[in-house]
């Protein structure tokens, strides 16, 4: 999703540049929505941190959370 936001936002740059302001609504309303996902998601995450005691995790288990997170997208 990074990957494509930084398109949208090469995409948008691209048509302001032109002076395409009317080509860019399309591109922002995407632009947006990703961010508001992905704000989203970091919330809950930090809302679920807040409810869990402090645990000692080892790397191998951030690694597969963090590999499970990036599936889930």
């Amino acid at each position: 999703m990074l990957d494509e936001n930084h398109h949208l936002i090469q995409c948008i740059m691209d048509y302001q540049s032109k002076g395409k302001t009317a080509e860019c609504t399309q591109y922002q309303q995407i632009l947006h929505r990703n961010l508001v996902y992905l704000a989203t998601i970091a919330d809950s995450n930090q809302n679920m941190q807040a409810l869990l005691p402090a645990v000692s995790i080892g790397t191998n288990i951030n690694c597969t959370l963090l590999a499970q997170a990036r599936d889930n997208r």
